[in-house]
């Protein structure tokens, strides 16, 4: 058995995003044909996957209100410069500079650690966010089923890492 649940390509939402901000959510697709398809009508310009859900995100109105619920979902870090404004001597607001750079190694740094050692996480993915700031991903499986009282109080404690 490979561990990968069968019905889990049926049940992450994705939202594209078109020109003009027009958001399309709770996307989901049978097969990857369907997935193309509907890519090549739509054409958007950035596409979000989404939290894993108990049903089809598609179906998603056909069900009572609070039946709909997610059962895994991304955890993501968002550390952006602007959080350093108080402290950065050389720019300010989404301009970045190699000197200024330096607290988000920092940040990283520390974050990573705690994320590493003291909650356990293996899989993580640090990229720059495009902007002004960094990005983590933690693709472990105990950290996609963390329940929002467990990612309020893991939010909480890194807040004072």
């Amino acid at each position: 058995s490979s561990g990968i649940n069968a019905e889990w390509p049926l049940r992450p939402g994705f939202c594209f995003t078109l020109n003009g901000d027009i958001y399309l959510r709770y996307k989901s697709f049978s097969n990857v044909d369907e997935f193309k398809k509907e890519l090549k009508a739509v054409n958007p310009f950035k596409i979000d996957v989404g939290a894993i859900y108990n049903v089809k995100p598609k179906d998603h109105k056909s069900f009572k209100s609070g039946s709909f619920a997610a059962v895994e979902r991304e955890v993501v870090f968002d550390i952006d410069m602007t959080d350093y404004d108080e402290v950065r001597y050389c720019c300010s607001d989404a301009k970045i500079c190699s000197d200024c750079w330096v607290f988000m190694k920092i940040a990283v740094r520390i974050i990573d650690e705690a994320l590493r050692h003291d909650f356990g996480f293996k899989n993580l993915l640090w990229v720059y966010s495009g902007r002004r700031g960094v990005h983590c991903w933690i693709a472990d499986e105990s950290a996609r089923k963390l329940t929002n009282n467990g990612l309020y109080k893991g939010s909480l404690i890194l807040l004072f890492v």
